[in-house]
């Protein structure tokens, strides 16, 4: 009898952690989908906010900066990223592909900061 009651108490125990482990995955699953859906990205030119951009709509932006210079902004599947800039060390360019809130993709030479905000 006491054995039986031991092995019902170990498989009780293998259950609850399998139960609290899979709540635990969801739960990462779901934060880590509501981090990878940001709302806008926000660019701003010489510290002054300049342009809000959908992430959820594609489109392509010309940003001018502050010495004259421009980066072309590439939206797409909810991504956004600098194409092309006239900037001489394209840094910007080579920050690859943002989507997750609070990502930036800077170009120190026109002066260009796009932040992504999520709602």
């Amino acid at each position: 009898m006491h054995r039986l009651l031991k092995k019902h108490r170990n498989e009780l125990l293998l259950v609850t952690v399998l139960v609290l482990a899979a709540l635990i995955m969801l739960w990462q699953q779901h934060a880590r989908r509501s981090l990878a859906t940001p709302a806008r990205a926000q660019v701003s030119v010489d510290g002054e906010l300049v342009q809000t951009i959908d992430l959820q709509t594609d489109g392509e932006y010309t940003i001018c900066g502050a010495a004259g210079g421009t980066n072309h902004l590439v939206v797409e599947n909810g991504q956004i990223w600098c194409d092309e800039a006239t900037c001489p060390d394209k840094v910007c360019v080579h920050q690859g592909k943002q989507s997750l809130d609070g990502s930036t993709i800077v170009c120190l030479p026109n002066r260009m900061i796009v932040q992504i905000i999520s709602d």
